[in-house]
């Protein structure tokens, strides 16, 4: 699973899912079994697979956004 930065900044998340599938085709080219490039989560699930993921991961859009937990102080 590959992530992109967390940022509304189109060009920079792109640019991430443009490495990551370039390291997963680099990695298939001796390892050929990887056939699942998971990356892109629920706010930039549409790059993610423009840039050929193959899984995506859209938790939040499904369940909503996870509550905070409290700063627990031990």
């Amino acid at each position: 699973m590959g992530m992109a930065s967390f940022s509304d900044d189109e060009t920079l998340v792109r640019s991430e899912l443009k490495s990551l599938a370039a390291t997963f085709h680099l990695a298939q080219q001796t390892s050929p079994q990887f056939s699942i490039l998971s990356m892109g989560m629920s706010a930039d699930y549409m790059l993610a697979i423009e840039e050929g993921s193959t899984m995506i991961r859209i938790g939040s859009m499904l369940f909503g956004e996870r509550n905070q937990e409290p700063d627990v102080k031990k």
